[in-house]
């Protein structure tokens, strides 16, 4: 039995088949839904060697239904158009779909050895993956899952949402860019002026590094920072009990020098959590190959259990 995964992404898709072994490609992401779904169709029955593949999962960035319609691909600029639907009738299989952010929570869970875990990506935005014994939590329509823009502060910042207070407003790599750049402006005598003299070139390793200076401003928006993202981790911890917090995204780079204070943060404000089953909190393990992964292990649980 075969099977194939599907990771659709902003710049590169990739696309492998598993059987007696696995085998993978990738290419650059056309702006067309034509062009993608025919560059899809045409790798996977090369990987197959023209065999009959049992089913197909694909992860799809933006917004995604349980049928596979595809809502809206923000940095393609596509919209409107059936994944599930074009791709079964091109591989005469069954196709499912799901974010993108989804697949890669049940990729590091499937590697991680997870049932049930939480993964946040920490950067333009905050993406995030449900995994509940262990398989993908989507909610009745598929728009499960934006932790994102949980609220964790009433009137808080505004967020790109348009809300205001969400976490991504306060933990994501754009957020943490923002402060800095907001410290920077008000500390001429900061580090982060001598790591990065241009401030429109500021990222979201400058105060970290400039902490390690013993630079008092960027220690503030560190702390700040994980406090935020602390908060948000807490209400994870609360409603879902999970056996893990990964963390992914360029932020989760700073690897412990980010996640010790994160649970050290937790351990403080965790309601019951002494008493109470202690997740770990650890860095996403698979990088860019996280959602491949997950596409696969997706249509592998739904082809064995029958539910295609």
């Amino acid at each position: 039995m075969q099977v194939a995964g599907v990771d659709i992404g902003g710049t590169t898709t990739k696309v492998g088949v598993l059987g007696d072994k696995f085998e993978s490609v990738s290419f650059s992401t056309p702006h067309s839904s034509d062009l993608l779904i025919g560059s899809i169709a045409e790798a996977i029955t090369e990987l197959s060697y023209g065999e009959q593949i049992a089913g197909v999962g694909v992860g799809c960035p933006g917004a995604v239904d349980l049928n596979g319609e595809v809502k809206f691909m923000p940095n393609l600029q596509i919209k409107g158009f059936n994944v599930a639907k074009l791709l079964s009738e091109r591989l005469k299989t069954k196709v499912v779909v799901t974010n993108d952010a989804n697949a890669a929570a049940l990729g590091e869970c499937e590697r991680g050895g997870f049932t049930d875990a939480v993964m946040l990506t920490l950067g333009t935005g905050v993406g995030s993956g449900i995994v509940i014994g262990g398989k993908i939590y989507e909610g009745p329509l598929g728009s499960a899952a934006e932790l994102g823009h949980m609220i964790i502060c009433a009137d808080g910042r505004k967020c790109g949402c348009g809300m205001s207070g969400c976490l991504e407003a306060y933990a994501s790599a754009s957020a943490l860019i923002k402060r800095t750049v907001e410290a920077m402006n008000l500390h001429k005598n900061s580090f982060m002026w001598e790591l990065c003299p241009d401030i429109n070139e500021v990222d979201g390793k400058v105060a970290f590094e400039a902490e390690k200076l013993s630079d008092k401003a960027a220690a503030e928006i560190i702390a700040e920072y994980v406090k935020f993202l602390g908060i948000g981790i807490i209400n994870i911890c609360n409603i879902f009990r999970p056996q893990a917090i990964i963390i992914g995204g360029g932020v989760s780079n700073q690897g412990e020098n980010l996640l010790a204070r994160v649970r050290e943060f937790c351990k403080k404000s965790h309601y019951g959590y002494r008493f109470a089953p202690q997740p770990q909190i650890l860095k996403a393990r698979l990088g860019s190959n996280a959602g491949l992964y997950g596409a696969i292990a997706m249509i592998k649980y739904k082809v064995e259990e029958n539910l295609l």
